[in-house]
């Protein structure tokens, strides 16, 4: 669940500095202390995403990881090569990650429409109350049609949640796919934070 805020925040991020139809290629710098997430084995892990790269910097000793999204490794300013199976590791893990950064920047923007909706709604039930108080209106139909409102913002809500609960999983997809890449590519092992 750490991971899956973590990953909320960087795709808040995102969307803030990244409109909906731009390419997949962009530029967030995110300065992140990763203090207790299931990522990473230290602290103080940036992250910047780059076109097409996925950048990963230690602060301690500026280290780097760079993963690419045609499957390249990159640590410390040097190719890695890859074995057939490691290279297959570092492109799922680039498409999960890139992945989980979009689906999460939507259900962020779909998250603020569904607040400015609930909003709204707040104050046309305000409104509504003081027109009926003043000019003696039938208070049953606001009522009835604020209702209506009301419960199409929860379903929307609801829908929302349940995309954020997949999203949940494909975060923890990513924490399985991270432990098979410090495991099964010995540079990335190595790193005493990655």
């Amino acid at each position: 669940m750490k991971l899956f805020a973590i990953l909320c925040v960087l795709a808040f991020a995102t969307a803030v500095f990244t409109p909906l139809d731009a390419s997949a290629h962009r530029t967030v710098h995110i300065k992140q202390d990763c203090q207790d997430n299931n990522l990473f084995r230290d602290d103080n892990v940036d992250l910047e995403i780059d076109e097409g790269s996925i950048v990963f910097t230690h602060e301690d000793d500026d280290e780097t990881v760079e993963i690419t999204e045609d499957g390249g490794l990159v640590v410390n300013g040097n190719q890695v090569r890859l074995a057939r199976d490691q290279r297959k590791l570092v492109e799922d893990y680039y498409e999960t990650f890139d992945g989980i950064l979009d689906e999460a920047k939507h259900i962020g923007l779909e998250g603020a429409k569904i607040g400015v909706k609930g909003a709204a709604l707040g104050i046309s039930a305000a409104v509504g109350a003081l027109l009926s108080i003043s000019d003696d209106r039938d208070s049953d139909n606001l009522e009835a049609e604020l209702d209506r409102k009301g419960e199409r913002i929860e379903r929307m809500a609801e829908r929302l949640e349940k995309r954020a609960e997949r999203l949940e999983a494909r975060a923890e997809r990513l924490e399985e796919q991270h432990e098979n890449l410090r495991s099964e590519i010995n540079e990335l092992g190595d790193l005493g934070w990655f």
